[in-house]
């Protein structure tokens, strides 16, 4: 009785269905049997452990692929940041991010908000603003830049920031 029923429980394991919900291949039973011997291996076995493998190497190979990525963006700002220091002879020797300079030419040359692109993209905030010129200005400029040195050690300015939308909608932010 006992051999038949192992039969049974065995031949079951051999019959295999599609779920009509997930469409995958299923055993009609999946029993565990307790058997002296460890079944056969069968093709359903077979195939779930090729694919086991393949979806391990397919993340092995992805993870490969994003350090090498992750190493070429490096390489790429390692070699940009080298010809930018080359080529620019304001901003670098100053010790300042170029990004962070917004040409006006009047009444100064340049501001720079100190952080704003920081290498660290969690801590991109204006941590200082400053002004550059250049010396050789007089008269008129170096009148108007002396009122915004004083307006700036007296603290009598408003901060707004302004922003323009796709629309070209100028809206103030609060």
């Amino acid at each position: 009785m006992k051999s038949e029923v192992l039969r049974f429980y065995s031949t079951l394991r051999q019959i295999f269905c599609v779920c009509p919900y997930c469409a995958d291949v299923i055993r009609l039973s999946d029993c565990k049997l307790y058997q002296k011997q460890k079944p056969l291996v069968d093709w359903k076995e077979k195939v779930d452990n090729e694919i086991e493998k393949l979806e391990m190497a397919e993340e092995r190979l992805l993870e490969k692929i994003a350090a090498a990525k992750q190493d070429a963006r490096d390489a790429g700002k390692r070699n940009a940041n080298k010809v930018v220091r080359k080529i620019d002879t304001i901003f670098h020797p100053l010790g300042l991010n170029c990004n962070d300079c917004k040409v006006i030419f009047h009444p100064v040359d340049f501001i720079v908000f100190k952080g704003m692109n920081n290498e660290n993209k969690q801590d991109c905030s204006v941590k200082e603003v400053l002004f550059l010129d250049k010396n050789n200005k007089s008269g008129e400029y170096l009148q108007i830049q002396r009122s915004i040195e004083k307006a700036v050690e007296a603290n009598s300015y408003e901060w707004l920031t302004l922003r323009v939308e796709n629309s070209g909608q100028i809206i103030e932010e609060e």
